[in-house]
């Protein structure tokens, strides 16, 4: 039998550093040298993390035309976390709506609309997609979903 996983509180982690270095490998980590560093290392990978948001779209697609809905939140989630880094905010914000989306059903013991998940694919699929357009109307687009979520997520509570 698998052991459950244990919470432990971050005061309670052990530290990597001994203390005499943890002071200087913070200083180290939030100088500007580093975080250019940083900022140039992600620029040159954009495009390769922009093909692994729309690998993760491919395989959300296919998880919710099959019904996986565990998968499918699963797909949601990795994108949401990937996208902003990818460049690609709007897309990280739609898929945030659909992950609370389908958390919340989950939660209720409910079905998700095949209306409200399609339009939640269709936005995350041409999000990732069309950069351009997604400049234009991504925010907008988000802001619709998340309202749309939350009136259904709202009815579903008020029966």
């Amino acid at each position: 039998m698998t052991k459950p996983p244990e919470f432990i509180a971050p005061e309670n982690y052990k530290p990597l550093l001994p203390k005499n270095q943890q002071k200087a490998a913070l200083a180290a980590l939030r100088s500007s040298a580093t975080l250019a560093k940083a900022s140039r290392v992600i620029a040159q990978k954009t495009a390769a993390l922009r093909g692994a948001v729309l690998d993760l779209v491919t395989q959300m697609e296919a998880f919710t035309k099959s019904g996986d809905w565990p998968a499918a939140f699963a797909a949601a989630h990795e994108i949401r976390g990937l996208a902003g880094t990818a460049g690609l905010s709007a897309t990280g914000r739609i898929a945030n709506g659909f992950c609370h989306y389908l958390d919340a059903l989950l939660r209720a013991g409910a079905q998700p609309d095949a209306a409200i998940v399609q339009l939640h694919v269709d936005a995350i699929t041409r999000s990732a997609r069309t950069e351009d357009e997604t400049a234009r109307h991504g925010d907008a687009v988000a802001d619709e979903l998340a309202a749309l979520v939350a009136r259904r997520l709202a009815e579903l509570r008020n029966g």
